[in-house]
């Protein structure tokens, strides 16, 4: 399946679950969600996609196990729900850092010429690290590819510390695509969450996000997040300041912890040089 393509007969594309790991023994074996959506011939379906998270590629093995843990899943939301081409379930895998591989996976129980055998769909997601631009091309009119330009993203750059330049590249990109402001935030929370940064790369990323709204106008692509990572901030410095200084006064507590991000990043490299603790709030 490519992205942007629909499963026959479906209105949408939903990513409902989450995984245990590629090749680990399930400890729970329930969905997280189950969406119903409307069909495109008006019908309903019951759409359960599965998200497997993996450290590396899934091997034979571990790809067995996922087809039956898929299969576990489907005949409880059977028990449950029921299926019927009135209302069918689909069931889709998708393998976060697999390379390539079969299109679907099979799950088999059989002896003495009976049984079982469950087949479904796969995408292995880390193949498009070979198709980028074709993510780019779509990705203005498709949320989904830029989500998968963020997962990827997360997944060529394991070193965090690297992980910088593609982050702020790819909000660029997003705060040039033209999504509806509730689409942006959304997207901009997801992106912001899948690729992770180091501590110290935060108020360099913050400046960068700054820069973005003065270049594109745009001050709703300021999240939530920057709240907690601006406290993060503050928290630091206040720990600097008291292992250098040793109790931090009130006051100055209050004037951190209400600070921007701008002073937090001059007021953090003031402490390198300072003397006292005034020394470090000099402009």
């Amino acid at each position: 399946m490519r992205v942007g393509d629909k499963p026959p007969g479906l209105s949408a594309v939903v990513f409902v679950g989450s995984g245990n790991g590629a090749g680990k023994a399930p400890r729970r074996l329930y969905t997280d969600k189950l969406i119903l959506v409307r069909r495109r011939d008006g019908g309903l379906a019951r759409l359960l996609i599965h998200v497997e998270v993996q450290g590396g590629g899934a091997g034979p093995k571990a790809r067995r196990l996922f087809a039956r843990r898929m299969y576990q899943y489907r005949y409880r939301l059977e028990d449950r729900y029921g299926s019927s081409p009135i209302q069918p379930i689909y069931s889709l895998g998708i393998l976060t850092a697999s390379r390539g591989g079969d299109s679907h996976l099979v799950h088999r129980d059989e002896f003495l010429g009976q049984g079982v055998r469950f087949t479904l769909p796969v995408v292995h997601m880390a193949q498009w690290l070979r198709r980028w631009d074709e993510l780019e091309a779509i990705a203005p009119s498709n949320p989904f590819a830029v989500v998968m330009m963020a997962q990827l993203t997360a997944l060529w750059f394991r070193r965090k510390a690297a992980r910088l330049d593609p982050k702020v590249e790819l909000m660029r990109c997003l705060a040039g695509y033209g999504y509806a402001r509730g689409d942006i935030d959304a997207l901009v929370r997801l992106v912001d969450w899948m690729i992770a940064l180091p501590e110290a790369l935060e108020p360099d990323y913050m400046r960068a996000l700054e820069a973005l709204e003065q270049e594109h106008a745009m001050t709703y692509i300021t999240t939530p997040e920057r709240v907690g990572l601006r406290r993060g901030q503050a928290e630091l410095l206040l720990r600097q300041l008291a292992r250098k200084f040793g109790e931090v006064p009130e006051a100055t507590d209050k004037r951190i912890r209400s600070a921007t991000a701008a002073q937090l990043e001059t007021w953090s490299l003031n402490i390198l040089d300072a003397e006292t603790l005034d020394d470090v709030f000099d402009d």
